[in-house]
């Protein structure tokens, strides 16, 4: 079987083809601490989107294995894996040459790895649910540069455990291939003066003059985001 960009794959699934990937984010945060995260946020289409799956009396009365795990899967609808969704902790970014984008092609951070402690799930990077909210850990996630400022191929392959069905072995694993990912940018803890915001990332950001801060509207938890500035053409 090859595997197709822009979509998850999940060994012991059904569902051998894969889900495409409709939410991609790929971002970072300064927190009050001025302490630097980055963050990922995926989402995939719903599991039997790509099946021709028919609720009709032959699906029904189909009491294969295969039928059987199918119905499971579709009764959790989607996958979601973020170091957002449930406030997980993302990649703390220990130096800020980790964000200087002439250095991070072909860069791998390599998070949480086993054995893992399940009694903490609040220390994990990152949350999933895969069939209703699980444990994932064992992060691989390598960044390959593209022609375009700012924008990465991203690989990312893991490993989760079924802890919501009560299972702790990490069986299975998950794999994705993202093409040209667009940096999102650096959220910033309301909490910070601006001006010190601009002097921090001014002293450690490598590429400072290609972003701008910009203010946010009364819906963003931020008051302000450092994005990309618009490339000329």
């Amino acid at each position: 079987m090859s595997k197709e960009n822009n979509k998850i794959y999940f060994s012991n699934s059904p569902f051998t083809n894969g889900h495409k990937v409709i939410d991609f984010v790929w971002n970072a945060r300064l927190d009050q601490n001025f302490d630097l995260w980055m963050d990922l946020h995926l989402e995939s289409d719903n599991y039997d989107q790509e099946e021709e799956y028919k609720d009709d009396l032959d699906e029904i009365d189909d009491i294969s294995q295969e039928n059987a795990e199918k119905q499971l899967w579709i009764n959790y609808d989607h996958a979601i894996i973020s170091s957002t969704y449930w406030n997980n902790k993302g990649i703390k970014i220990e130096n800020e040459t980790q964000l200087d984008f002439n250095l991070l092609n072909k860069k791998i951070f390599e998070i949480d790895p086993l054995p893992m402690n399940l009694d903490e799930p609040e220390s994990l990077a990152f949350g999933v649910s895969m069939l209703g909210n699980d444990s994932i850990a064992q992060h691989e996630i390598t960044f390959l540069d593209t022609e375009e400022f700012g924008v990465f191929d991203i690989k990312w392959k893991g490993k989760i455990a079924n802890t919501y069905l009560g299972e702790t072995d990490f069986d299975y694993d998950f794999y994705v291939y993202m093409k040209n990912i667009k940096f999102g940018g650096v959220k910033v803890d309301p909490s910070l003066k601006k001006e010190d915001v601009v002097e921090f990332f001014k002293s450690k950001l490598t590429h400072f003059e290609d972003f701008e801060l910009v203010e946010t509207d009364e819906l963003e938890l931020e008051n302000y985001i450092l994005k990309l500035k618009r490339q000329e053409e």
